[in-house]
Formats: structure tokens, C-alpha cells, sequence
């Protein structure tokens, strides 16, 4: 028995394919997959593959002699890339897969391409080059005289790639899939596919391993620090949860991967009110808030997270409310909203915040390369700081819509974008649609912002289909038994929940369906009109759920006949990706960034239009084909956003704006 080990898909199946048809010698294999059985009789074969490190094998007697088949790294992942793409996760995204090959994100017995190189290199009695076995496979091949005898070859048999991808291979077409283990059999595939940013990353993460194996060195010099940023992170602390919120949790939990790895290069700290905390520590937060109810508050109706005079100030307001009379309360409530006494009190906190941070040397200690900020709200933070400065554009709804908005946040996000605006800061917008709104309505330089894409969490966002869940969903939320159209938002006017109800009860007037109802997810928001006439005949089809816990959510998405979201406008629009990640088709507003999100994964309609939403709920509700084709369209498309792209994107971001905008400011400190 011969230990034929390797990285996957660096030629092991083919090499396990010239032994079987040139020399007729069978070999087994060796893993730990639950899911395949290992064959009980293995160590009986005369070859034995492998992907696991020496450690992990099974005998472990190193008189076992051991072949390493070895394949520069980087076309090992763009082979990776594909084989997750075509094979094992079909309808993913080549390039979220190409870095998550690169990252290693997924728990795997073989370790990262390096580590398993490290592992294998001194522990190997014979190396074969993948790259030297494409050239010349049996000369390659003879090489295992100098361990064990082999039978004279049989050369008119020797296959070629072509032939074991289309033919009948011995190895490497289970269950059915003539391909399942060759694509190109070429070297250097990752000049054509690898692109030049993941190229780099592989490097900074694998150059030790490209080194040992003699693929050469990094061409990327490593920075002589890390680069340090500070990003304000007020919304962590936010009770409830909002699109910001869960922005902000995503990138941060993206960028831990990137850190963990690479704490050589990235040091990120929060800024979290009066305090400075590392990555870890903010993460903790994070998992600590998730534990909690959401929405939890104190006996008094006051957040826990609120303390000192505004949790004072809090309890005042609370007293007046309760015991002013209506009448002397409402409109003293409407002359506080009016005068600036907002802006003196965020000012006051920034102030009191600011010189606790000063008193601790927080801020005399670091000195940080950039600010982000994630919110244009929130501008004032990096006001404090000398450091060049990043804001995370989410839309411009405080312009367009300004009626949607409190009073005090559609001035602060004015604010804000002047700050951009007249200080030249750099910014990240969600969309391209953001982007082109903001440049329109601002003297903002084009070059000066960076397109991120956000996404959904693709550990809660995924079908779900058990009929269990979706009975106790329905039993928690009091809906019935009926096939629904679901819609999902806070209910305020800009989601133009009003048309799309009108529609939903157009379309069951005129077409006379009286199976499906409208289950309408989230909670009250501002300026809500009555939305349902009373009295109106099909009223009864429509329920409130009010907040939908995380848990249930995807169920609900999952066994909903669609998605209803015809918004007048979105920076990005993240229940449209919710639901497609879900498997389930939207009907969407045709315009702003909802276009460019879903496209042809869903249906378009004039968000003004009654009539227009409503021939698209006909359309969708009527056709069973349709819905079917959609739903893998609208999969396919969200595989296309992942949140660790957006975090890796960011990042790439920091460091461009560094050293183009802060070189001068890094190399002071």
C-alpha cells in the first residue's frame, strides 16, 4: 500500500486513472466524509488517496511509504472555484467561491492550500508536480519504480483529460457525473481566471507555502505595520434592528476572517460612544446582544444600553408624558422636535464621550490611518479625528423623500453629505444607483466612491421548507392555512405598502381567487395611514404580523408563492435579496437600486401603478412555471452577493484611500 496524497483537485483522480488504465493496478481512497463510506478493505489496495495531513492517517505506520501530488496553489483554487460552482453547489458564483477557497472559511480536514503543503512536503517520500504529469504523464508516472515495482506500461492506453471528462473513467465520476473530477488538465489556469485583488490575497495568505514548494515569492511587499482603523459603530448598540444595523454586523463579522488571517496587515478597531474596543471585543458584543431578546428594555420602557444624564433625560420625558394631559403634551413634544435641542444634546454626548476617551489616552495612544463612518448620520465622529476619513452611503431617501424621515434625521443626513461633499471624503455606496444619485446631487467626484455591494446572511436567509416550521410559523403569527403573498417591511410610505395593498385586492376582486391572502411582516413605522378600507370585502385576506423574528423569517420567505416589495425607492434593497436567497420570486419597483439587484430574477412594476403591480401578482400568482423558473433565477442571482466579498471589498477600499490620502498622516506616526 502507497499514500498517493494531495491538495484537491491537483490530479490525483487523473493520476489514480493512468495507474488503473496503463498499468492496471486499482487504488481506494481514504477521508473522513460522513457522507460517503469508506471502503472497509482499503489498506489492501496497492494505492490509497488521500486529501487528509499525515497526522490524520489511518494506519499511521510511517513505514507506509507516501506520494505528494503537488499543484501550484493558485490554479488549485480557481479549480476549486469551479468544482463548487458546477458540482457541488450549483448556480454559485465563480468569484464568492474563489475567495472563500483562498480564505479556507469552510471547516476542512485538508487545512489551506499552504498548511497542507507545510504539513506534507517533509513527510512526502516522492513529490510529482501536476504541472510536470500534464507534460508528461508516464514519465511522471514511472517515477513510483523508485518505491515499489510496476507493471510494464501499457501506452496505448494512456488517457487524456479530454477522454475521461466525456468518457467512462474509472475514478472520479460518482454518482453519475462523467465530469465530476476533470475540467481543463492545464497549468497556469489562474493567469486567465484569477483576478489580480484575489491574486494578491492569496499571496499575503499562502506565500510561505508558494515558497516552500519552489513556486517562487510574493511580488506584493507586506506594509511595515498594520494598517489601523477606526470604525464609529453607534448602531451595534441599537436595539432594534434595521438595515444599517445589520450592515454594520455583517462587515464585521467579514472582516474578522480577514484580521484572524492577516493580523499582520489590518488592525480595526469601533468606536462605540465613550469607548474604543478591538474587532474581538466588538464581535463579542455582537453575539452577546444576539442572545438577547430583541427589543428587550428595562422595567421603565427605557434601553438598557442607555446610561447617565440621557437616561435622565429619558425619564423626564417619560414623567411628562404621563402625567401631562394629551392636549399640553403633544404640541410641547412638536416644539422640542422643532427647535435644535437635538443637535445640542448629540453635541453634548459627542463632548462627553469624547473627553472620556481623552481622559483614558485612548485617543493620544492610536494613531488610525482612516475613520469610517457607516452612516452619513453619524459624520460628527470623524470630526474628531485627523485622520482621512470613509462614509458608507446607504441612499438618499433624506433628500428625495424627505417626508419618510424624522424632521432631526433628515437634517443630520443632509449634514452629512455636505461633509462629504465639502471635505472631498471618499465614500462607499451600497449600489450603482447610489452612487449615480450621489454624484447627481452632490459635487462628489466619481473616482472618490467605491461601489460595495451588500448581501443577506446566507446562515439564516436559505430555503426552508419543512412543513413543521412553517405550521408553527404560522400558529405563532396567527395566519391561516393558505397559500400567501408575502410582503416585508416597515410599514411607512416609502415601501408604498398602500399601492401594494390596493393591489393585492384589486387583483382578488378581478380575478375572483379566493385561495390566497397577503401576509404583510414588520414593524410600524412613520406615518402610517389606514392602509385596508373597512368594510372592503376582501379586508380579511390581509394580515399583520407585525416584527418577524430572525428564526421564522426565512420560513416564511421560503414557502411564500412571492415576494411583494414595490418600493418608490432603495439604496440597495436587502428583503428583495432576502427572499431570492430563499428561493422565492419578487415582484419589484422598477427603479432606483432594486433593478439592479434583482433583475431578471424577478418582476418589474411602476411602483405608482396600482393596476401594473397588480397584473404582476396576477401573473406570478397564476403560473406555476413561472414561479418555478423565477425562483432558480432569483438563487442564482443571490449567489452573486456574499457579505464576506463585501467585507474583503472594504477593506480594499481602506487600503486605497490610505495610500492615496494618508500616506503623509501613516508615516507621522
Amino acid at each position: 500500500m502507497i499514500w498517493l496524497a494531495s491538495f484537491p483537485r491537483s490530479g490525483n483522480t487523473f493520476f489514480r486513472n493512468i495507474l488503473y488504465e496503463v498499468y492496471g493496478l486499482e487504488s481506494a481512497t481514504f477521508h473522513r466524509d460522513p457522507l460517503y463510506p469508506v471502503i472497509e478493505d482499503y489498506q489492501s489496495y496497492p494505492f490509497v488517496k488521500t486529501h487528509l495531513l499525515p497526522g490524520d492517517l489511518v494506519p499511521a505506520d510511517r513505514s507506509i511509504k507516501r506520494v505528494l501530488l503537488l499543484r501550484d496553489g493558485r490554479d488549485a483554487m480557481v479549480s476549486m472555484a469551479h468544482h463548487k460552482k458546477d458540482i457541488i453547489r450549483p448556480g454559485t458564483d465563480f468569484y464568492n467561491n474563489l475567495l472563500e477557497s483562498i480564505l479556507t472559511v469552510e471547516d476542512v480536514d485538508f487545512g489551506g492550500w499552504s498548511a497542507h503543503v507545510q504539513h506534507w512536503l517533509p513527510a512526502a517520500d516522492l513529490v510529482i508536480r501536476y504541472e510536470d504529469l500534464i507534460e508528461d504523464p508516464l514519465r511522471e508516472t514511472e517515477k513510483l519504480r523508485a518505491l515499489t515495482d510496476l507493471p510494464p506500461p501499457r501506452e496505448g492506453r494512456l488517457p487524456s483529460f479530454q477522454q475521461l471528462k466525456h468518457g467512462q473513467a474509472k475514478y472520479g465520476g460518482e454518482r453519475g457525473r462523467k465530469d465530476r473530477a476533470f475540467r481543463k488538465g492545464k497549468a497556469g489556469s489562474h493567469r486567465e481566471e484569477m483576478p489580480p485583488e484575489l491574486e494578491r490575497l492569496f499571496w499575503e495568505l499562502h506565500g510561505s507555502g508558494m515558497e516552500l514548494a519552489g513556486y517562487g515569492s510574493s511580488p506584493h511587499p507586506k506594509p511595515a505595520r498594520p494598517y489601523r482603523v477606526l470604525m464609529e459603530a453607534d448602531k451595534v448598540l441599537a436595539e432594534q434592528m434595521d438595515g444599517v444595523k445589520r450592515y454594520q454586523e455583517e462587515l464585521i463579522q467579514g472582516m474578522l476572517a480577514f484580521q484572524s488571517r492577516l493580523p499582520g496587515k489590518w488592525q480595526i478597531d469601533f468606536l462605540l460612544r465613550d469607548r474604543i474596543v478591538s474587532l474581538l471585543e466588538v464581535v463579542r458584543e455582537i453575539d452577546q446582544q444576539r442572545v438577547k431578546t430583541r427589543g428587550l428594555r428595562s422595567k421603565e420602557g427605557i434601553p438598557d444600553n442607555v446610561y447617565g444624564y440621557e437616561r435622565l433625560l429619558l425619564q423626564f420625558k417619560q414623567q411628562l408624558k404621563l402625567r401631562l394631559p394629551k392636549a399640553i403634551y403633544a404640541p410641547l413634544s412638536q416644539l422640542y422636535r422643532e427647535l435644535p435641542a437635538r443637535d445640542w444634546l448629540r453635541s453634548l454626548r459627542t463632548a462627553v464621550a469624547w473627553n472620556k476617551l481623552k481622559k483614558l489616552d485612548v485617543v493620544a495612544e492610536e494613531a488610525y490611518d482612516l475613520v469610517h463612518v457607516p452612516l452619513p448620520q453619524n459624520y460628527y465622529f470623524a470630526t474628531r479625528f485627523e485622520a482621512p476619513s470613509l462614509v458608507t452611503v446607504h441612499d438618499l431617501t433624506h433628500q428625495y423623500f424627505p417626508d419618510f424621515h424624522e424632521r432631526d434625521n433628515a437634517k443630520l443626513g443632509e449634514r452629512g453629505m455636505r461633509f462629504v461633499e465639502q471635505k472631498a471624503v471618499h465614500s462607499i455606496a451600497v449600489s450603482e444607483a447610489t452612487k449615480t444619485d450621489l454624484c447627481r446631487e452632490y459635487a462628489v467626484d466619481p473616482k472618490r466612491v467605491s461601489v460595495v455591494y451588500e448581501a443577506a446572511d446566507k446562515r439564516w436567509f436559505r430555503p426552508v421548507r419543512e412543513a413543521a416550521a412553517l405550521q408553527a410559523a404560522r400558529e405563532k403569527y396567527s395566519l391561516p392555512a393558505r397559500p400567501y403573498l408575502l410582503s416585508l417591511s416597515t410599514l411607512e410610505p416609502r415601501k408604498n405598502l398602500k399601492n401594494t395593498i390596493d393591489a393585492f385586492l384589486q387583483y382578488k376582486a378581478e380575478s375572483g381567487d379566493e385561495e390566497h391572502i397577503m401576509v404583510i411582516c414588520g414593524r410600524r413605522g412613520w406615518k402610517v395611514e389606514q392602509m385596508v378600507a373597512e368594510g372592503h370585502p376582501n379586508a380579511g385576506d390581509i394580515y399583520f404580523t407585525g416584527y418577524v423574528d430572525e428564526k421564522e423569517l426565512p420560513v416564511l420567505l421560503s414557502n411564500a408563492q412571492g415576494l411583494c416589495y414595490v418600493a418608490h425607492y432603495e439604496g440597495f434593497g436587502l428583503p428583495p435579496l432576502e427572499a431570492m436567497q430563499c428561493g422565492t420570486p419578487v415582484i419589484y419597483g422598477d427603479n432606483s437600486a432594486m433593478k439592479e439587484v434583482v433583475g431578471e430574477a424577478g418582476l418589474p412594476a411602476d411602483s405608482r401603478d396600482t393596476a401594473a403591480i397588480a397584473r404582476q401578482i396576477e401573473q406570478l400568482l397564476s403560473d406555476d412555471t413561472l414561479r418555478s423558473r423565477l425562483s432558480e433565477k432569483a438563487l442564482r442571482r443571490a449567489h452573486q452577493f456574499s457579505w464576506l466579498r463585501a467585507a474583503f471589498e472594504t477593506l480594499l477600499v481602506y487600503e486605497k484611500v490610505i495610500q492615496h490620502e494618508g500616506s503623509d498622516h501613516r508615516g507621522s506616526h
